[in-house]
């Protein structure tokens, strides 16, 4: 037992390869060389986990990947890459494929080159830009429409009353009975749903009282 366990495991080391790649320039990014030198990469499977980070000269290498089935990711600081499929046959030979996360295993993307090629899907930003003045987005606040809203009442509502007051007889005398009673501001008393209804309210009668004599039995 023990021999055949030697076996297999000398066996296992024989088809061990090395499996390597580099990082290829894009118009997203034109020089690797800039990448941080944190930036690593892992070869992962079932129970088995390999890292290596990159190189000077922007390649990368691990050594002694056994027969297997291994899903390639990077992690940068600065760049998101795509994950990629990585297929170590008995043969000798590593197969490459696109795959994305969430993506069934059996479904196999579109075959890449090897030795294996990186490029990076987009940059990676951590900053948001503050936004400037913008005129438009100050007039669509509740607080400036109403601000605007009574600014607009305060002008026109005198001037819409002085505009009433020459076509309505009855309510430019109500006006004045109303100046004359105490000296009071007109549009402080004014009535607003009145005056939108097309009425206006007259201003009440004083009553008289009466009195009487009464009789003592």
């Amino acid at each position: 037992m023990k021999l055949l366990a030697l076996l297999s495991f000398l066996s296992a080391i024989a088809s061990a390869l090395d499996v390597q790649g580099t990082f290829a320039p894009s118009p997203l990014l034109p020089n690797p060389s800039t990448l941080p030198p944190s930036t690593s990469l892992t070869l992962t499977t079932t129970g088995t986990a390999k890292r290596t980070l990159i190189r000077r000269d922007n390649t990368f290498s691990f050594h002694d990947v056994p027969e297997g089935s291994y899903l390639l990711d990077v992690q940068c600081q600065t760049h998101q890459f795509a994950p990629l499929r990585v297929d170590v046959n008995g043969q000798g030979e590593v197969v490459v494929h696109q795959t994305f996360r969430g993506n069934e295993w059996r479904n196999k993307g579109e075959k890449k080159s090897y030795p294996i090629e990186i490029q990076p899907v987009r940059p990676i930003d951590y900053y948001i830009v503050r936004e400037g003045f913008n005129p438009t987005k100050l007039l669509g606040s509740p607080m400036v429409l109403i601000a605007l809203f009574s600014l607009v009442m305060i002008v026109m509502l005198p001037k819409l009353m002085d505009q009433r007051s020459q076509v309505d007889p009855e309510f430019k005398a109500e006006l004045e009975a109303q100046q004359r009673k105490g000296g009071a501001n007109p549009v402080a008393n004014f009535d607003v749903a009145s005056f939108l209804a097309g009425t206006s309210s007259s201003p009440s009668a004083g009553g008289t009282s009466s009195g009487g004599k009464g009789k003592k039995n």
